[in-house]
C-alpha cells in the first residue's frame, strides 16, 4: 500500500484538461486553472519515456479485464454502419448535454480495494461524497467540467492518496470539438443490455495535442494517450458505456497498466423534455508505481441544474 515509505501526491485527471490547449492546474486542489503559461508544470516527454503494451498478460494480472483490442464484442454480420452518422449523432447527444446542463448533483461512493502480487483483492475502503459537476462552454469553444467533493476540492479524502477525477468529462470525447483528436472505426452493430448499439473504437491521434488524459506526480504532468470503445445506442446514438485502455506504458512514472469502464444511464431533465445520460458507474483498475488497484465510483440520486435554475448542496454527511 501507499504508506509512510511511499506518501507522494498523485492526482489522476481523466477528461479534465478540457479548458484549453494548454492549461495549468491548481495542483492542490485538482482543478484547472486559466493561469499563464509559465506557471503550468512541466510535461512528461511525449515519447521518450513510454513502451509499447504487447503480449498476453501474466496469470496474476487475471483481475484486470483483458485489453480492448484482445476482447473484441462480436457484431451483427452483414450490417452496414455510416461512421459519419454515428459520430454526428452523439456529437448532437453530447452537445445537447453540455447545452442543457449547468450543473448536476449526485451521490457519489467510492470503493477502493488494493491488489496483491498473486492478483487477490484486498480489503475494501469505502467513501461517500456529495458530488457536484458543472459544466461550462468557454467562448473560445473548449470545454470545462469542475467537480466538487463535500463541496471542496480537495482530494485529500480519496484512499491510498490516489485521486481519481473527470469521469464525467470522459464522454466528451465524442463532442465535435474533440472527435478530430481521435482516429475513430465503426466496428459494427453490437448490443448493450439487449439494446442494439453501435460499436465505435477510438484511439488519441499522435499528430493531435491530447486533452484527455493526464497522470499527475509530484507536480509533474504526463499525457497519457487513451484508446477504447464506445457502445452508441443504434435507435438515439447516446453513449451508453465507454471502456478504455492506455495506449503505452510509461516506465518514468512506473505506470503499466489503466483500464476503465464506464456505464451510463439516462437521467430526466426536471425542466425539459429530455432525457439525458450520466455516469452511473465506473471501474478502474490501476498497475502504477509497484502498486495495484480496484476502484469502482457508484454514482445515484441525480439532481439536475439547468442555467435558469438554483440549487442547493447539503452539506457532508
Amino acid at each position: 500500500m501507499l504508506g509512510t515509505m511511499d506518501r507522494f501526491a498523485v492526482f489522476l485527471f481523466l477528461a479534465a484538461c478540457l479548458l484549453g490547449p494548454f492549461p495549468s492546474f491548481a495542483q492542490k486542489s485538482g482543478v484547472l486553472s486559466k493561469s499563464t503559461e509559465a506557471e503550468a508544470p512541466a510535461f512528461g516527454p511525449a515519447n521518450s519515456n513510454t513502451t509499447s503494451l504487447t503480449g498476453a498478460r501474466k496469470p496474476n494480472e487475471n483481475w484486470i479485464p483483458e485489453d480492448i483490442d484482445r476482447a473484441v464484442p462480436p457484431v451483427a454480420p452483414g450490417v452496414t454502419c455510416s461512421l459519419p452518422a454515428v459520430l454526428e449523432g452523439a456529437g448532437l447527444r453530447i452537445k445537447e448535454l453540455v447545452q442543457n446542463v449547468d450543473r448536476f448533483t449526485a451521490t457519489e461512493v467510492l470503493v477502493h480495494q488494493q491488489v496483491d502480487h498473486s492478483g487477490r483483492l484486498g480489503r475494501a475502503v469505502t467513501v461517500k461524497f456529495d458530488y457536484l459537476v458543472s459544466i461550462s462552454e468557454e467562448r473560445d469553444g473548449w470545454l470545462g467540467v469542475d467537480e466538487l467533493r463535500n463541496r471542496s476540492h480537495s482530494l485529500d479524502s480519496f484512499p491510498s492518496h490516489l485521486a481519481t477525477t473527470g469521469t464525467p468529462s470522459l464522454v466528451l470525447i465524442f463532442h465535435p470539438r474533440y472527435t478530430s483528436d481521435f482516429r475513430t472505426r465503426c466496428e459494427g452493430l453490437g448490443e448493450w443490455h439487449g439494446q442494439p448499439a453501435w460499436q465505435v473504437r477510438f484511439e488519441q491521434r499522435a499528430d493531435r495535442p491530447n486533452h484527455i488524459c493526464s497522470f499527475i506526480v509530484n507536480g509533474a504532468m504526463y499525457r497519457v494517450n487513451l484508446r477504447g470503445r464506445a457502445w452508441i445506442l443504434a435507435d438515439s446514438f447516446q453513449v451508453a458505456r465507454l471502456e478504455t485502455d492506455i495506449e503505452e506504458s510509461v516506465p518514468k512514472i512506473r505506470l503499466r497498466l489503466n483500464h476503465e469502464s464506464i456505464e451510463y444511464r439516462p437521467v430526466s431533465s426536471p425542466t425539459r423534455n429530455l432525457q439525458l445520460w450520466l455516469p452511473s458507474s465506473t471501474e478502474l483498475y490501476l498497475d502504477f508505481r509497484g502498486h495495484r488497484f480496484y476502484r469502482k465510483h457508484s454514482f445515484t440520486d441525480f439532481k439536475i441544474f439547468s442555467v435558469d435554475m438554483q440549487y442547493q448542496m447539503s452539506g457532508p454527511k
